[in-house]
């Protein structure tokens, strides 16, 4: 069962709808806009995605897409964010290539700096399950890592929900 959590009322609901846009009318390719907050308050030790680890945090977009991701670090790190395929055994550190051309923010590897923003831009060519993950020495090891699916559902509704 899903259900957004962390959200106090119909007005930050309504908000967020907004924000993750929707798809567009006359056969276009659905946009799809999320932002993303690295090391949004203490669980995990600031090693996180918007207060989950694990990947609690599903994003799902309908194939085709046109996926925007930003990422803002308030934690005191460097944080990266990269779409990789699904995978039980996860990487101590970013992979070489994302699951799609421009999944990933610049130099995941480095990551960015507390009160720094970046964004990846992509199109969500393949239905499937991936992981978006720190892709900073260590951080996906230890959690930082959330859900990102394309969906083959052509009705598909972009959406960010936290599960348990």
């Amino acid at each position: 069962m899903h259900r957004i959590r962390s959200i106090g009322s119909a007005a930050a609901i309504a908000v967020l709808s907004a924000i993750l846009g929707s798809a567009q009318s006359g056969g276009a390719a659905a946009t799809a806009a999320f932002s993303l907050v690295a090391g949004q308050g203490s669980a995990n030790g600031g090693i996180n995605f918007n207060g989950t680890v694990k990947g609690v945090l599903v994003i799902t977009v309908p194939v085709g897409a046109q996926v925007k991701l930003t990422l803002v670090n308030k934690g005191d790190l460097p944080h990266s964010m990269q779409i990789i395929p699904f995978t039980t055994t996860l990487p101590a550190t970013a992979v070489k290539q994302p699951a799609f051309p421009g999944a990933q923010t610049p130099n995941p590897e480095v990551g960015i700096m507390k009160g720094q923003t970046a964004a990846a831009q992509f199109t969500a060519a393949k239905p499937g399950k991936y992981l978006l993950i720190c892709g900073f020495p260590g951080h996906a090891l230890l959690g930082m890592y959330a859900t990102f699916e394309v969906s083959p559902q052509a009705s598909a509704t972009p959406s960010l929900v936290i599960t348990k």
